[in-house]
């Protein structure tokens, strides 16, 4: 919604906005656009001649601004309804949606289009590094969108990609998220299922070849299907896979490609980048030459070097994110001690993905420092909250399976300072909420470089 909001005040909209708090970057480009965020939620912070308000997805139905919008008689819409009337009606729309890679996916493709001259309007769910912007909506013929399967809003429960019209859709993965929503597996297929069968017969639907719970989709479209991976059985097949700790290379589309990013997920997300930017007359060798230069989103794979460790800034917190990221990371830093440090995510109880499959996929770093969990809590009660997620018992499966593994609660300087080594790689998981606990971290590391433990290369 920030980017959006830049994104209007750009044409000359009149924008405000609110929240319970704003948070790193987004909260920094907001300031930097101009548009003014108040905090925390306040009836004072609608302006007397507000015409249209825009409710975000979190936004429930007691929120204090929205009681007083619904009882002063005040138009207002789901994002995805607003952008779906204003903009979405007469462009071409990719939409990007997938459980992860979806952000990384619409920024490479965003970024081939731009490349090639195509200029897209676009919306992304992150600060793309080769962007000016988030968000853009100027009437181009092109957009790309990423869609999330996650509801509109509280008067909304269709997901948001419905509302925008594809005439390409990307599934990067499904995986199980959202127990809210979508309690098992199937039902979130289902709900994919929806969006695919939007399409209409000139438009093109692309799969990742490599995941099993996306593959099925092809019966559901009624037009082209490409399906993209490494598997035999993909239509367009990525080969020739070569690795280092600063590069990507790999064939597509009998095209050469070299990405500077680390990890076989990129690799799956610029192929299907580069496929789905075929299908607007995007030439692979176009596609390739914008790839070489595509540097990332803010909070992915972000990293900082403090003395001769390296943080690394990263949203993941499903147990698939973290096992594609540890990849990208051993590519990166060979020889290193690789430590996460991270918060898990206690959303769905101890029956939920979260505490199941997390023992796995950390299971291949060398350290493991647990901090205490975090849960989104959706407006409905949930049975779950019976079975609550259990710090101790995720500790207990590492530990069973040889993981060194210590639960630190609270976060501290010292207790950080007992588990970190110098030249440490370390991945930082948490919530955007623990803004602070990020900074205890990089803090922590300052000490060692100070004592004499690690050199300076900041």
């Amino acid at each position: 919604m920030g980017g959006i909001a830049a994104a209007l005040m750009r044409q000359g909209w009149k924008i405000t906005g609110s929240d319970e708090a704003h948070y790193s970057p987004m909260k920094e480009f907001l300031e930097a656009a101009s548009v003014p965020v108040s905090t925390p939620y306040s009836v004072k912070n609608i302006p007397p001649d507000t015409t249209l308000v825009v409710v975000g997805k979190r936004v429930s139905e007691d929120n204090v601004e929205l009681r007083h919008i619904i009882k002063k008689g005040l138009p207002f819409q789901s994002f995805p309804e607003f952008l779906h009337g204003q903009f979405l009606q007469h462009s071409r729309n990719a939409v990007v949606a997938g459980g992860v890679g979806k952000t990384t996916t619409s920024a490479m493709l965003t970024w081939i289009l731009e490349s090639a001259g195509r200029q897209p309007d676009y919306l992304i769910g992150g600060l793309a590094k080769n962007l000016d912007q988030p968000a853009r909506f100027a009437g181009e013929k092109f957009t790309v969108l990423e869609g999330d399967e996650y509801a509109s809003c509280f008067h909304d429960s269709r997901p948001k990609f419905l509302h925008y019209r594809p005439e390409v859709a990307v599934v990067t993965n499904i995986i199980e998220d959202h127990p809210d929503l979508y309690p098992q597996l199937s039902d979130l297929v289902a709900v994919f299922a929806r969006l695919t069968a939007l399409l209409p017969a000139h438009g093109c639907l692309i799969l990742s070849a490599d995941d099993p719970n996306a593959t099925p989709l092809a019966a559901t479209a009624s037009c082209e299907v490409i399906t993209v991976g490494t598997e035999k059985s993909a239509t367009q097949r990525i080969t020739g896979i070569d690795l280092d700790s600063h590069r990507s290379s790999f064939r597509f589309l009998n095209t050469h490609f070299t990405l500077p990013l680390c990890g076989l997920m990129n690799i799956r997300n610029a192929a299907i980048a580069a496929a789905a930017a075929a299908h607007w007359n995007v030439t692979p060798a176009e596609s390739a030459a914008a790839l070489r230069t595509f540097r990332g989103v803010a909070n992915r794979q972000e990293e900082k070097k403090i003395g001769s460790c390296s943080v690394i800034h990263d949203k993941a917190s499903h147990p698939f994110s973290l096992v594609g990221l540890l990849q990208a990371l051993r590519q990166r830093h060979p020889d290193r001690r690789v430590v996460s440090i991270i918060q898990p995510r206690a959303t769905g109880g101890k029956g939920w993905v979260y505490q199941k499959d997390l023992p796995e996929a950390l299971a291949g770093f060398d350290k493991v420092i647990i901090a205490a969990a975090y849960e989104h809590k959706p407006q409905r009660q949930q049975a779950w909250e019976n079975t609550p997620f259990c710090t101790d018992s995720l500790a207990n499966d590492l530990a069973a399976q040889g993981t060194d593994v210590t639960v630190v609660t609270p976060l501290t300087e010292e207790s950080l300072l007992q588990e970190l080594l110098p030249g440490d790689v370390i991945l930082i998981s948490m919530s955007e909420q623990a803004a602070a606990q990020k900074a205890l971290v990089e803090r922590t590391l300052l000490t060692l470089k100070r004592r004499g433990l690690a050199t300076v290369s900041i």
